[in-house]
């Protein structure tokens, strides 16, 4: 079985290339598809500068999907912090 990360793109040190989200916008396209722009960055760029960007297309079925990616990932980071919170030594919360 593949690790979670190993088709992840890294840098040369190993360290996974992520980055942090700084904003969203969607929009529709037609009937038939969804915009997802993804505006993402280490700062906020100075006034008049380009924001990097990914901007995808989705369609009905694709946009599903990342919604219940999203949900899942959700519910187990709320999990994983409910669980981290109920192991903690008493008074350390």
């Amino acid at each position: 079985m593949a690790e979670r990360f190993d088709d992840w793109e890294k840098d040369d040190k190993g360290h996974l290339k992520v980055w942090p989200m700084l904003a969203f916008t969607t929009a529709l396209f037609g009937t038939e598809k969804v915009g997802l722009r993804l505006e993402i960055g280490a700062q906020q760029p100075k006034p008049g500068e380009p924001v990097p960007a990914l901007q995808l297309v989705l369609d009905p079925t694709q946009v599903r999907q990342l919604a219940e990616a999203l949900a899942e990932a959700e519910a187990r980071l709320v999990d994983a912090r409910f669980t981290t919170l109920a192991n903690s030594p008493p008074g350390s919360a």
